[in-house]
């Protein structure tokens, strides 16, 4: 077992309760994927399920996003920065399984929300699942990472418990998703290059010039740059700029931040959006987990805005 891998298990806290299927008050389970960040563990406290993604560490060790907590990852990565592990899509076993899974607890239909297709291939995977799936089964693309596909899976909860059928809420999903904006400033591009998500020469040019680019997820799910700003205090101040001009007289936007091993710089953020006439509801600060941190890396900082829509503005 890699040193990275051993101090996580090791030192992690988070709950390592029973995995299963959680209940809602329809017949679609809703399951998603490790990229949203998050343990199997804290999807199921939301009400619904996860199926991991696969790690490969340097030294040939494996493991997977289940096994690692957000805070754990990002005091780990910190001390062993050699040790970062590869990305790569789960089996079609795992997807056939927790299928199987869900059938077993008593669901007629399964939706599963993957992370972007611009970003893996789990979404081909989870499509071959579907074909052949033991109860009605369909995959929809976030065509985003992170938390944001965690408040996706939370509308889609939503929208399913409201008695939408599984047609109405993938209408219901694909209003939110096009609709929503996640803005990232990543403090180097140091581990983006590392991960092979952006060029060396690139990433030596923006750490020279103390380039801060703000990037987003174009609607086909790629990640590009919105703007390149000199310095983080510059790129806090275009954010609210950009929120602004897209979500005017809107009265169910909802945001809440991202950030990587500290909460100051989320806070910073904050401040600036807060400005804004219209920021939308504020629900809170969370952090970005190992899929997504080990290409962020240290200093990161999002901004995540949604609409709020009404599942029955849907149900016809």
């Amino acid at each position: 077992m890699h040193s990275l891998e051993a101090e996580l298990r090791n030192d992690s806290d988070y709950a390592k309760g029973k995995k299963y299927m959680p209940k809602n008050e329809s017949k679609i389970a809703i399951i998603t994927d490790g990229g949203c960040d998050l343990t199997n563990d804290e999807v199921l406290a939301r009400g619904y399920s996860l199926i991991p993604i696969p790690l490969a560490f340097p030294d040939g060790s494996t493991s997977d996003s289940d096994s690692f907590a957000a805070r754990d990852f990002w005091e780990a990565l910190l001390s062993d920065y050699e040790s970062l592990p590869k990305t790569s899509q789960p089996n079609r076993m795992t997807y056939d399984q927790k299928i199987q899974e869900a059938a077993d607890a008593g669901f007629e239909e399964v939706l599963l929300i993957t992370i972007s297709t611009g970003l893996s291939a789990t979404h081909d995977v989870a499509l071959m699942a579907a074909e052949n799936a033991v109860i009605p089964t369909r995959v929809f693309d976030s065509r985003i990472c992170t938390w944001a596909m965690v408040a996706l899976c939370d509308q889609a909860l939503k929208a399913v418990n409201a008695g939408l059928t599984m047609d109405q809420t993938i209408n219901y999903l694909s209003a939110v998703r096009d609709d929503m904006n996640l803005l990232i400033v990543f403090d180097t591009l140091e581990y983006l290059v590392r991960g092979g998500r952006a060029g060396r020469t690139a990433g030596l040019l923006a750490s020279a010039l103390d380039i801060k680019p703000i990037c987003t997820f174009e609607l086909d799910g790629v990640i590009d740059t919105v703007k390149k700003t000199r310095g983080r205090k510059k790129a806090f101040q275009t954010i609210p700029k950009i929120i602004g001009e897209s979500y005017k007289d809107v009265d169910d936007l909802k945001y809440l931040l991202l950030r990587a091993e500290s909460e100051d710089v989320a806070n910073e953020l904050n401040e600036k959006i807060q400005e804004l006439e219209n920021p939308g509801t504020f629900v809170g600060i969370e952090q970005i987990g190992i899929i997504v941190g080990i290409y962020a890396g240290p200093g990161t900082a999002a901004s995540l805005h949604w609409r709020d829509l009404d599942p029955s503005d849907f149900a016809k």
